[in-house]
């Protein structure tokens, strides 16, 4: 009587796991939920500050251009996060999308590098540009801002384009101008700035180590598995 033998296609459609490839899965949609999380957190960076009527001093140091690109990050970590996720249910017949879901954030994390070199140069030359943008750029309302919470008046001095309006500028006894408080409010926002995207760029090298794993598990085991269909033709014949 012959043996009934699986295909390899029903070798490969078990909902069965070898241990190795179900801890890899595991470690792997953990990364994946934190990527997910990241998604979150800058979605909401993001919609906040769009939302937000008053968004203070941040939006001009900062520009509020970089802030809201928070939004894109954070839709494309979800959308990310959930092919992952939706792959690794089933990693031997979606390794193609597990390759998918690799190159995405690679090519996320390659732009986010970009984006903080973008960044660091602009901060290589901090007084010039910032003194540019007190002189040309900025409006009356932002220096305002900037005077009357750091009593100071102007930029390098009262006489640096200054906002005569201003509580400070008013007081005779201030001189000094307001470069420092602007620089230090400046490299305080980018620190914040460079601590967000270095964290995304971190839990996404995670979430690359553990598919890696999770890929190599799923070749050996499919490779056991052909070998199991192999042996069963053998049997049969």
């Amino acid at each position: 009587m012959a043996l009934a033998r699986p295909t390899t296609e029903a070798l490969i459609d078990r909902p069965h796991m070898a241990p190795m490839q179900a801890k890899a899965s595991r470690m792997f949609r953990f990364w994946s939920a934190a990527y997910l999380a990241c998604g979150l957190v800058a979605l909401s960076v993001g919609a906040y500050y769009i939302n937000a009527k008053d968004e203070g001093h941040r939006a001009f140091v900062v520009t509020a251009y970089i802030l809201r690109i928070y939004v894109f990050l954070g839709l494309y970590f979800i959308t990310n996060a959930t092919l992952g996720i939706f792959a690794s249910m089933a990693p031997l017949k979606r390794k193609r999308l597990l390759y998918c879901y690799t190159a995405l954030i690679a090519l996320i994390i390659f732009i986010m590098v970009v984006v903080s070199i973008c960044i660091w140069t602009r901060t290589l030359n901090i007084n010039g540009y910032y003194a540019d943008m007190w002189r040309n750029e900025w409006s009356d309302e932002i220096k305002l801002m900037f005077e009357d919470q750091g009593q100071c008046c102007g930029f390098l001095s009262r006489n640096d384009s200054p906002v005569a309006s201003s509580a400070s500028c008013k007081d005779e006894s201030i001189q000094h101008g307001c470069m420092y408080p602007v620089i230090f409010y400046a490299q305080h926002s980018h620190r914040y700035i460079y601590a967000g995207l270095i964290s995304f760029c971190l839990v996404g090298l995670g979430c690359i180590a553990t598919i890696m794993l999770l890929i190599i598990d799923c070749s050996s085991e499919h490779r056991v598995r052909l070998s199991q269909s192999h042996y069963w033709r053998k049997r049969a014949a």
